[in-house]
């Protein structure tokens, strides 16, 4: 059976619930995740997609975010994210034609939204150090199909980086765009196009293996939640509205693929993983607290899921 796994977004607190979630879907289906035939990232996703395409175990992400590092680790967890908000913009727009785009009808309202946010201020430079530690820099993943999803400001469309049309650039600058947080930051620019994060377009982008012969496609959708909590704070609750709305995205991309026939694993945070994520998916102050949480949650959401 050829497989296909499905990282999404859900920044540093989904980051930590993915990799929770690995490791027990790897004790539980007795597979080593990077034997995926296609590894699919968006985002937060696309820098872990990035890290088992260049072949980092999850054994060392787990390991990571239990703090056991080693001298040849370059990532600070509670540095290297920023904080738990957006520093001080740069000035002009995200990408102002994706507004005038979604007055067409042409891309989603959040992504005509997010179109319009200040360009974010954020230093990459962290992440660029920490692709450039898996790959040479410059280089691809030696994984054959590593796909980093990203979406063009100019078209709005999305791209995935890796694929047989997409062009070609470099693994770090890949994860970057996908990993463009509007309003936090900046556009990527990559052969004269413009790039910011996928997960403006989708929180997963399943959808684009339906024309492929993969057979089962293994999804963890931190973004994503059918089995909503009871919030009790005006910020969480904002967040769990977006939330429903990823929600119905990953729900159509889902029934398109069964519908081609495809077996689909869908895998995404439960209420107790929602109380841990809060409102703000960015606080790197919560991270520890949403892995732990999913050590805990993960061997249950796997076994429903696999049900």
């Amino acid at each position: 059976m050829k497989r296909a796994l499905v990282l999404g977004c859900g920044g540093v607190a989904g980051a930590a619930w993915e990799i929770a979630t690995l490791e027990a879907l790897e004790k539980e289906l007795g597979w080593d995740v990077r034997d995926a035939d296609v590894l699919i990232g968006t985002s937060a996703g696309a820098v872990l997609a990035a890290l088992l395409g260049a072949g980092v175990s999850v054994a060392r992400l787990a390991a990571c975010q239990r703090g056991e590092v080693d001298e040849h680790c370059v990532w600070n967890h509670d540095t290297d994210t920023g904080g738990a908000y957006p520093p001080l913009p740069k000035l002009g727009f995200t990408g102002a034609r994706l507004l005038w785009k979604g007055l067409k009808g042409e891309v989603s309202s959040l992504s005509a939204l997010c179109g319009v946010l200040p360009k974010g201020g954020f230093d990459m430079t962290p992440f660029r150090n920490l692709i450039d530690s898996a790959v040479p820099v410059g280089e691809w993943a030696p994984h054959p199909a590593t796909w980093i999803v990203a979406v063009d400001v100019e078209s709005g469309k999305r791209v995935a980086f890796g694929g047989s049309d997409a062009p070609a650039v470099a693994l770090s600058d890949a994860v970057c765009a996908s990993y463009g947080v509007p309003g936090w930051c900046p556009p990527v620019h990559l052969n004269g196009r413009q790039y910011i994060d996928g997960g403006v377009a989708s929180p997963v982008s399943a959808d684009l293996l339906v024309d492929t012969d993969i057979e089962e496609v293994i999804i963890l959708a931190p973004m994503a939640s059918s089995r909503p909590d009871s919030p009790s704070s005006a910020m969480e609750k904002i967040e769990r509205r977006v939330r429903r709305y990823m929600t119905r995205i990953v729900d159509r991309e889902v029934a398109l693929l069964k519908s081609y026939g495809k077996r689909v694993i869908r895998l995404e945070p439960g209420p107790a993983d929602l109380q841990a994520f809060g409102s703000n998916m960015m606080d790197p102050r919560r991270r520890r607290q949403v892995f732990d949480t999913a050590m805990d949650t993960a061997p249950g959401l796997l076994r429903d899921a696999l049900a």
